[in-house]
């Protein structure tokens, strides 16, 4: 007689079942029972389309955890809304570079690697569905301002990615004013070409006949251009002429003026024998002759004075002489 299994034995049994099953499942996997992970909070300040409960997180790429929860904070008073993202990650997989002289990169804490400057961002999945992910970076510089009281867990500083700085600068781009002066200078292109078509064809008028007086212009400058060289060329004819006979005569006074030089030299040995001869003469004969020449001046003199003394007695003399 074979004995039954009894209902204990069996919820033994299933219970075993159950337990090693929970161990398997706890032993592997990335979120495994087993698995030491941290949960963490990160703040929005900005939308995040496409974010929701289970989006994975990662650090530059690499698959670090998952989101758990996402909550909307409206704050009126402010006229802002945050978005609280509840994460778990773990930050086992994330090891630092030992310094010099240890063997083995040492794990740390999520804690150590926030005040290591870990930021969070948001990134796209898709394009195509929306999806968007969180992406975790070490960035340099200062750190977004935090949010204390919203959660007793560690909060990852969150900045705007490279796609949201984008997007933002996109939505505030005014296209609509833009679209205005777009068709304001299209109008205005129009209008310009239209001027130019009604003012193209007198200058081009104006500049052919510039083109056509600067080429007379130009030849008559030619033209004066070979008349001056010939009357240059006639000019330094008579002035080669003009010299060869200024040197002519030159050269005719200088025979002259050695003429006159030899006359007067002939005239300064005249003037000189002249000079000799009046030395020459003797000088007792020429006071003989000045003695005499004094005698008959005071001669003179006398007869001058008795002839003076007869008139002034006598007036009348001088109209009848002396005899009558």
């Amino acid at each position: 007689m074979t004995r039954q299994p009894t209902a204990l034995a069996v919820l033994l049994f299933i219970l075993c079942g159950i337990g090693t099953g929970i161990a398997i499942l706890g032993s592997f996997g990335r979120f495994g029972l087993l698995t030491r992970t941290e949960r963490a909070l990160v703040v929005f300040d900005t939308p995040v389309p496409g974010l929701s409960a289970g989006a994975p997180v990662t650090f530059r790429g690499v698959a670090l955890g998952r989101v758990e929860q996402v909550n909307v904070l409206p704050d009126p008073a402010r006229g802002r809304t945050i978005i609280p993202v509840t994460i778990r990650v773990r930050p086992d997989l994330i090891r630092v570079i030992p310094p010099p002289g240890t063997s083995r990169p040492r794990r740390i804490a999520l804690a150590d690697l926030v005040r290591d400057g870990l930021q969070a961002h948001l990134h796209s999945q898709s394009l195509v569905v929306g999806r968007s992910g969180i992406d975790l970076d070490f960035a340099p510089g200062p750190s977004p301002p935090p949010h204390p009281g919203l959660s007793h867990l560690i909060e990852i500083p969150a900045r705007e990615s490279h796609w949201q700085v984008l997007r933002r600068t996109l939505a505030t781009l005014p296209i609509h004013a833009m679209a205005a002066q777009w068709q304001q200078a299209r109008a205005d292109g129009r209008n310009i070409a239209t001027r130019m078509d009604a003012t193209l064809p007198p200058m081009r008028a104006g500049f052919l006949d510039v083109r056509d007086r600067a080429h007379a212009t130009a030849a008559a400058l030619n033209r004066a251009e070979t008349q001056t060289g010939r009357a240059w060329a006639v000019t330094h004819t008579d002035i080669d002429h003009l010299q060869a006979t200024a040197r002519r005569q030159v050269h005719d006074r200088g025979a002259d003026m050695s003429a006159v030089a030899r006359g007067a030299h002939a005239v300064i040995v005249e003037a000189r024998q002249v000079q000799a001869d009046l030395r020459a003469l003797d000088a007792d004969t020429a006071r003989t002759d000045l003695a005499t020449t004094g005698r008959d001046i005071a001669a003179a003199g006398a007869a001058l004075h008795d002839a003076a003394r007869t008139v002034r007695r006598t007036p009348g003399v001088l109209l009848v002489g002396e005899g009558k």
